[in-house]
């Protein structure tokens, strides 16, 4: 059975003074458990850059923290 993990994600990656954000609540339904707030936050990440590709190669920062 799947475990359902709400958490609150703040990532952001910038590149040649162009950037993109997020920063909202994220749902994480895992079939291994809870996932790790660094996993959270790189599959965050990834999928900024694969809605920005130009972006690809930039800094990336943020946080992820779990509400529940």
């Amino acid at each position: 059975m799947a475990t359902k993990t709400t958490w609150k994600v703040r990532a952001r990656v910038e590149k040649s003074g162009r950037y993109a954000e997020y920063d909202d609540v994220a749902t994480i339904y895992s079939p291994q458990g809870v996932p790790a707030s660094k996993d959270v936050l790189a599959a965050q990440l990834t999928e900024i850059v694969r809605q920005n590709p130009h972006l690809r190669g930039g800094k990336a920062t943020g946080t992820a923290t779990r509400i529940n």
